[in-house]
């Protein structure tokens, strides 16, 4: 209960929320996006790192000018209570935005997708991993769904230990992305050569994970894949280690984000997960360096995340946000513009993307998700950061 309450506390915001500036001077009225992201509980740290960059990408833009001469104002409420989504995105509906950011969860996405669709409401996620919970056309998820990345993840897993066997699977089987992590690792594992000897299961309110450990241990596994929220996996990483378990543990991207990283400490040293972007420099991307940069420092400066401050997919954030704005620019919409017209031009412009390049290189499914190739991620125990675990010529690339 100690270790769970002490993540939690490093994840709480500081008591001044930060403002999503949209003073900039403009022609026109400003259009309004909406933004769901967790500000509170045990996703607020994830909810943080995102509004953050959100803050500072729409104050680069209103510094320029705007979008056809409207400023972009960010409606943002937080829903770290799952139930709240739903509310919230019917909220900002009647509020007027012309497109929805979020929310982040795949069991909020779950429920707002097909509800975009019915109130005829652009909607754009960045984060979720559960597949199969995109709804087209009025929704769409530019991050990669875990059954892209864990099959990615676990090959590159195998490359880095090649007389890894045997394999526990544990995770959180009650909670929606947890649940799926676990689905997508019990195919992936078989499919690289692992021998999946037993899957462990707990909840999200598990807090005594000693249990759990011993269960694993006795077991005996070469490796453990794990798939649930970092909360529970820190937890858990921290009671193994207590154990003296000292093999490696391969957690999805429901770890990448947020302040694990920082807060899993020397138990981190045998932990990896699955993702394409951390701290380290990517010379080949025109302006990575320079935005990772000016996020660390305008997160400094204006919230109290955890640091060092853990950049992970606060790029696909950031591309997310400039993939719906490029939309606006050319279709013309500026803040004049009919709220069902506005719509409906942004549905038609995310219908027709098939390839966007930002800091990410993205290719848009017919399911309406984004692919991104994955690479295999570690903790760098001593920057309390994530690191590529592969060389760059060893990664597997497609």
């Amino acid at each position: 209960m100690k270790m769970r309450r002490a993540f939690l506390a490093a994840c709480v915001l500081s008591a001044t929320a930060l403002a999503i500036p949209a003073a900039w001077s403009a022609d026109k009225p400003p259009i309004k996006i909406g933004l769901i992201v967790p500000l509170s509980g045990f996703q607020a740290s994830y909810g943080e790192m995102y509004r953050t960059t959100f803050a500072m990408v729409v104050e680069d833009i209103n510094k320029a000018g705007g979008i056809n001469g409207s400023n972009i104002e960010l409606i943002v409420d937080d829903d770290g209570r799952a139930e709240q989504a739903v509310t919230l995105f019917r909220r900002h509906v009647s509020d007027g935005v012309f497109a929805e950011l979020g929310p982040i969860a795949g069991t909020t996405w779950e429920q707002v997708a097909p509800l975009a669709n019915s109130m005829a409401t652009p909607a754009l996620n960045w984060t979720a991993l559960k597949p199969g919970i995109t709804k087209k056309p009025y929704a769409l998820r530019i991050h990669p769904a875990d059954d892209l990345m864990i099959p990615e993840g676990v090959a590159e897993f195998r490359k880095k230990f090649p007389n890894v066997k045997k394999v526990v699977i544990a995770g959180d089987l009650k909670e929606a992305s947890g649940a799926s992590g676990i689905e997508q690792f019990r195919k992936a594992a078989p499919a690289n050569g692992f021998d999946v000897v037993e899957v462990v299961g707990f909840d999200t309110r598990t807090t005594d994970f000693s249990p759990v450990a011993i269960k694993i241990r006795g077991i005996a596994p070469d490796a453990v894949f794990l798939s649930a929220f970092a909360p529970n996996v820190l937890s858990l990483v921290k009671e193994l280690e207590a154990q003296g378990f000292g093999k490696p543990i391969l957690g999805n991207a429901l770890i990448w984000a947020g302040a694990f990283p920082q807060a899993v400490g020397p138990a981190g040293k045998n932990v990896y997960s699955i993702g394409f972007n951390t701290n380290e420099p990517a010379p080949g991307i025109k302006g990575h360096d320079e935005f990772a940069a000016r996020y660390i420092k305008f997160a400094m400066e204006h919230t109290k995340q955890v640091q060092p401050i853990n950049v992970a997919n606060t790029t696909l954030a950031r591309d997310a946000l400039m993939l719906l704005t490029s939309i606006l620019r050319e279709r013309k919409i500026d803040g004049t513009t009919d709220v069902q017209k506005a719509r409906e031009a942004v549905k038609d412009g995310l219908a027709s993307v098939k390839h966007f390049q930002g800091f990410n290189d993205i290719t848009i499914l017919e399911s309406g998700d984004g692919y991104i190739r994955s690479h295999l991620i570690q903790v760098d125990v001593a920057s309390k950061t994530w690191k590529y675990a592969l060389p760059a010529a060893e990664r597997i690339m497609k």
